[in-house]
């Protein structure tokens, strides 16, 4: 009940930001976010949904990022991706090393940055690249030599060359119904009522939002999620059997 109530706190206070920055852009014009999460992007969508307020727009530097700014702007002063106040940090090392998401994100964070001011990581072979808000790309470039015990060379001049990839597993099966308890028990391949005991318990994220609600029924294209057990995508739902039952795909983010 804490964690929810906390959260929902969290909300509150989102959308009294938001409430500042289309006032604030009817006198400047355009105004910008700190990066937003999943969820808190999810909050504020669904905020303009709820008031018809259709002048913001996102970016987040790579295609399908989950990190994201949010710009209010002004009618007529909609700004172009490149106005967003945020910089590519490039990352060259050795390509026999091998760095992880958190092995970046853990040195940045070691500097005091909040993580509100960076984006998404993506890592290839031998460099990576990060989104960054302009007002910590000094502190960034300046500071960071190496990642753990690996050199690396920092720089904001490069362009964004790398890919965020998305991996699935696909799952195929039939349901009894579109319960969420149902879907995530075919999903982790346990039983219903182990399903059940984690909704009730740390709860199931589906669009990012929480639920503790077993028969809360999904819909082709849901995200859902549990802590600590992946994420999934509810990708098809596509007919049914002559016993009633449902075929699903699933697909589970690798």
């Amino acid at each position: 009940m804490a964690d929810n109530t906390s959260a929902a706190e969290e909300e509150k206070k989102l959308i009294s930001r938001l409430d500042d920055m289309i006032e604030l852009a009817e006198k400047r014009g355009t105004v910008y976010s700190h990066f937003l999460n999943s969820h808190e992007y999810a909050v504020a969508e669904n905020e303009f949904r709820r008031r018809a307020f259709k002048n913001y727009c996102s970016y987040g530097l790579f295609e399908n990022a989950e990190r994201k700014m949010i710009c209010v702007y002004k009618e007529y002063f909609r700004p172009e991706n490149g106005e967003f106040p945020m910089t590519c940090i490039t990352f060259d090392f050795r390509k026999e090393n091998v760095l992880s998401h958190r092995d970046f994100l853990g040195a940045v964070m070691a500097l005091g940055i909040k993580r509100d001011t960076t984006g998404d990581i993506v890592i290839g072979e031998g460099v990576a690249q990060m989104a960054v808000s302009d007002s910590v790309k000094d502190v960034v470039i300046s500071n960071i030599s190496k990642i753990g015990s690996v050199g690396v060379r920092v720089c904001d001049d490069v362009p964004v060359k790398l890919e965020k990839n998305e991996n699935f597993k696909e799952l195929c099966g039939t349901v009894a119904s579109m319960r969420l308890d149902g879907v995530i028990s075919f999903a982790l391949n346990i039983s219903r009522s182990k399903a059940a005991g984690l909704i009730n318990g740390i709860g199931a994220e589906v669009n990012y939002f929480l639920k503790n609600d077993c028969s809360f029924q999904l819909s082709e294209g849901d995200i859902f999620s549990v802590k600590g057990y992946g994420k999934f995508r509810l990708e098809e739902i596509s007919g049914v059997t002559k016993k009633g039952r449902i075929h699903i795909t699933v697909l589970k983010y690798c």
